[in-house]
């Protein structure tokens, strides 16, 4: 079977995320295309990177993983795929690519060398290659773009993790980019006050609870999200979709 997710800013008022799952379907009549999601910010790389990052090791390797965020059947560029932990990753090179392999391990990336088609067709052609094995005999070697992410960091002197609001779901919770890992490593019992905006953070929950307070839980892509109940965080917070926002943890482990 051929797995095949998609990953994109297209959104479902549209038909095209639609079309296009038919124009899979017509060349692999095999396939399971999968939806990662389809609400990314609009031509915003970096959440397409974060999300997909932290979703991708979820499915099995030779999985062909499309990312559709700002493509279109005119792009004049050749769509990349790179290759990287057993999965390949197909798109336009906007950063995207470094910023979804950043520290993971090297990748292979190749570009499209073929002639004719549109860019969308394009992506389809070199899943079909990623297939049948033959996707270096058809591209061209490729140096790939470089884009360093926003990422969480744990500052020794202040005792504190820094770092930043990367996504905002349906319901209105906050995605920081913080790894539960990090949080869990540096606040061992516990104890700790998030500031973010104006907001003070100083609960902890493992599943969503009904705390009429904002509170921390780690979140099943492997951050931490804010989260309350029945209420919108980041409208509490007036945050914005687009506004980079630092989120402190002052760690009280001493």
């Amino acid at each position: 079977m051929k797995l095949i997710t998609l990953t994109s800013d297209w959104t479902l008022q549209e038909p095209y995320v639609g079309m296009f799952k038919g124009q899979l379907f017509s060349r692999f009549p095999d396939g399971n295309v999968v939806d990662v999601t389809h609400t990314i910010e609009i031509g915003n790389v970096n959440q397409t990177a974060f999300l997909l990052r932290n979703a991708f090791r979820s499915f099995p390797e030779g999985t062909v993983h499309f990312l559709l965020t700002g493509a279109s059947a005119f792009l004049l560029a050749n769509p990349v795929v790179l290759f990287l932990d057993g999965h390949y990753f197909i798109g336009e090179d906007t950063g995207v690519f470094s910023l979804l392999s950043y520290g993971i391990s090297d990748g292979v990336a190749r570009q499209y060398a073929g002639e004719g088609g549109d860019f969308l067709q394009k992506m389809i052609q070199l899943a079909e290659w990623c297939f049948d094995g033959t996707w270096q005999e058809h591209t061209s070697e490729y140096a790939i773009q470089t884009r360093i992410p926003f990422t969480a960091n744990y500052i020794e002197n202040k005792n504190m993790i820094a770092g930043h609001v990367i996504y905002i779901d349906a319901y209105n919770n906050v995605l920081t980019n913080i790894p539960v890992s990090l949080f869990e490593e540096k606040v061992h019992d516990g104890r700790f006050t998030a500031k973010i905006g104006t907001l003070v953070i100083t609960h902890l929950h493992r599943t969503y609870e009904s705390d009429p307070e904002p509170y921390l839980i780690p979140n099943s892509l492997g951050v931490m999200e804010i989260a309350t109940y029945k209420s919108r965080v980041s409208i509490l917070a007036k945050w914005q979709k687009d506004t980079s926002v630092d989120i402190y943890c002052y760690c009280i482990n001493s």
